[in-house]
């Protein structure tokens, strides 16, 4: 990846490109719904993107995993992929099946606002936000939105409980998202980039659903849901473009940019496009305080990231 941007606008249209990705490998992973358990098909999601950046990694490299990265910067990359890829994923893919990808996704935008609150302790100490109007703004914006989109009734003919169940699951997704994403930077402070960061954590957190489906004895059937006939292949294309090109855009847009705020605020999109997309393909129904409340997660989302 070139560190200067290739064309005018070049980290806004890769942070533009990673949202509308997200988007729309959400919707395929919604309608794998009853075919494989979110937990098996987050395993073949991040193994998927685990061997890409491996390739990307050898062509750049000469390895398939990183080098030259300390003791420190491995631990702490690796436990964020546990805590943030396979099991806040699982939750994440798990609210997705409960109460559809567009809600899920609008309650990962509470993950900055705990990341804020994180930075604030030691070891980060960051508490030259806590001066910032636009911090306050922006959090009580944030958790605005939260609080609207938790209280939107659930469509028509769903089970209430399955609801609950799928908000509960998605706050937990974002809370385990703002824990993966400090202790990933705690390892990017030991010197870790940005490739070898990603490649660590998705590694990581393939070994870590692993290591849970073998606890669980969850390997076998989820190899059996993988197997059906016309779903791996499926799986693989949506992680391809959602989790790799996706997370490699995201850092090409972050690399490219001329306002980080800008290119966090369009990485943070997924739940706007997935407002239509959800409607045309899923058949999902959103009224006014859908639009609302993902308008106020938004506007939290770009104030923090000022």
């Amino acid at each position: 990846m070139p560190l200067s941007a290739p064309f005018p606008y070049a980290g806004e249209a890769a942070a533009f490109a990673s949202s509308l990705l997200w988007a729309g490998s959400g919707i395929v992973f919604r309608r794998m719904k009853g075919r494989v358990p979110p937990a098996g098909m987050n395993l073949a999601k991040n193994s998927t993107a685990t061997v890409c950046f491996s390739v990307v990694l050898l062509l750049v490299t000469g390895a398939p995993w990183p080098v030259g990265l300390t003791g420190e910067a491995w631990l702490w990359l690796a436990v964020s992929g546990v805590v943030g890829l396979a099991v806040c994923d699982t939750f994440l893919l798990r609210a997705m099946m409960e109460i559809g990808p567009q809600r899920a996704t609008l309650f990962m935008a509470l993950a900055p606002v705990l990341v804020f609150l994180g930075a604030l302790l030691p070891p980060f100490s960051q508490t030259e936000a806590l001066s910032r109007a636009t911090t306050w703004i922006g959090t009580a914006l944030a958790l605005a939105g939260i609080v609207l989109a938790a209280s939107e009734a659930p469509v028509v003919g769903h089970d209430p409980r399955a609801y609950r169940a799928g908000v509960r699951d998605a706050l937990i997704a974002s809370t385990l998202q703002a824990v993966g994403v400090l202790l990933a930077r705690l390892g990017i402070e030991h010197g870790a980039g940005p490739l070898d960061a990603s490649s660590i954590r998705l590694a990581a957190g393939v070994a870590g659903l692993l290591a849970g489906g073998l606890w669980f004895r969850r390997l076998r059937p989820w190899g059996r849901a993988l197997a059906t006939p016309g779903t791996l292949p499926v799986l693989v294309t949506a992680a391809f473009f959602g989790t790799f090109l996706g997370i490699g855009m995201n850092q090409a847009g972050l690399t490219w940019a001329t306002s980080t705020g800008a290119v966090s605020t369009i990485n943070a999109l997924a739940p706007v496009w997935l407002i239509p997309l959800t409607t045309v393909f899923l058949g999902e129904h959103h009224g006014g305080r859908a639009w609302l409340s993902t308008i106020h997660a938004l506007g939290g989302v770009a104030l923090l990231a000022m």
